[in-house]
């Protein structure tokens, strides 16, 4: 007799857990550009996380050029849709190494004009703040980016001055769909970088602007690469109706790089300076952690799920200028002199108008 039973299908949250797995890269080399600082520092904020992160030395001296030079080359993956990039991806071994080299060629200079279109769209400075939370985020939090909102910024018939990054994650243990939001903020004054940074949180998630954000996501899974099953399962948690709408989490990744002078002190010190450099880290960070909590409270959102990097730089005017010639290209407002009445030290600070 034929067992005629009915092999269960696969349930849908399965079918995403194991596409979102799929989308994960090794991003595992990015720790010979980034330095982590572990550390115990909390807040009364209990839902914050905050991440210490720094440019890896040589020589007593942080890589800088050599950090721009490694994240520049995910500009392609970072700015366009993951199914424009997956079809280049399958022309490999199909066609010549010559005729494949031209072809990424050409995704990667498509990549370099959309950034520059984009921050002009959106007034921004070039920064590669962006791009930098992108890896972070990807890397750290192993949640894959599923939606390259670059690519959506120069139709100026959508408005989308909404989150530098959309990332999910899934996790089986809880049955919770983790979406995080991106904002990096790039200012001289780690202070200013602060305040910014709570400010634009509080206003991302803002329901309208959340819902906004959502209503991008439903749209362009198409392009995310994502199986049927997988696509139905998320539409599910993002649907209000959808039967796991409850279990959706909506967590911020931030970013915050800021100009630290203890990058030039800990070069005449006689000990080992990146050991020296990372006291000094972290003593920033517990005297910056208080003031982060009293910006999230003054916002209201002290109970909000926040993953932020913290990361000094030896300049983030050095930075953005080392990105906007990696990618050949300078904001116009970049090469003004200051106005008068701002000095060179506030110009600096602008930072990302993000």
């Amino acid at each position: 007799m034929t067992d005629t039973t009915a092999v269960p299908s696969e349930p849908p949250t399965g079918a995403l857990e194991d596409a979102l797995a799929s989308l994960k890269r090794d991003l595992s080399k990015l720790s010979m550009r980034f330095k982590s600082v572990d550390h115990a520092v909390m807040t009364d904020c209990k839902a914050l996380k905050l991440r210490l992160h720094y440019p890896a030395f040589r020589q007593r001296k942080p890589m800088i050029a050599e950090l721009v030079d490694t994240v520049s080359t995910y500009i392609v993956n970072f700015c366009l849709p993951r199914q424009q990039v997956t079809d280049l991806y399958e022309q490999y071994g199909k066609v010549s190494p010559e005729d494949f080299t031209k072809m990424f060629e050409v995704l990667r200079q498509e990549a370099f004009d959309l950034f520059k279109r984009a921050h002009v769209a959106t007034n921004r400075n070039g920064e590669a703040g962006e791009l930098i939370l992108y890896l972070l985020t990807e890397w750290l939090l192993e949640a894959p980016q599923i939606v390259a909102k670059m690519s959506l910024k120069t139709n100026t018939e959508m408005p989308v001055h909404g989150a530098d990054g959309v990332h999910v994650r899934y996790c089986a243990a809880t049955g919770r769909l983790y979406i995080y939001w991106g904002e990096a903020k790039l200012y001289g004054s780690l202070d200013q970088a602060i305040t910014e940074a709570a400010k634009s949180i509080a206003e991302s998630l803002d329901d309208k602007k959340i819902k906004h954000e959502i209503t991008l996501v439903k749209r362009h899974l198409d392009l995310s690469s994502l199986t049927p099953h997988a696509k139905k399962a998320m539409l599910d948690f993002l649907d209000p109706y959808g039967s796991e709408y409850t279990n959706r989490h909506d967590v911020i990744s931030c970013l915050v790089a800021f100009d630290f002078d203890a990058f030039a002190s800990v070069l005449a010190c006689e000990a080992d300076a990146e050991d020296e450099f990372r006291k000094l880290a972290l003593a920033q960070l517990e005297e910056a952690a208080p003031k982060i909590a009293k910006a999230l409270k003054a916002k209201g959102i002290e109970h909000q799920e926040v993953e932020m990097f913290i990361m000094p730089v030896p300049s983030v005017a050095t930075l953005r200028d080392l990105f906007q010639d990696k990618i050949g290209w300078k904001h116009p407002a970049a090469e003004k002199a200051p106005k008068k009445g701002r000095g060179k030290k506030q110009a600096q600070d602008e930072g990302d108008n993000a």
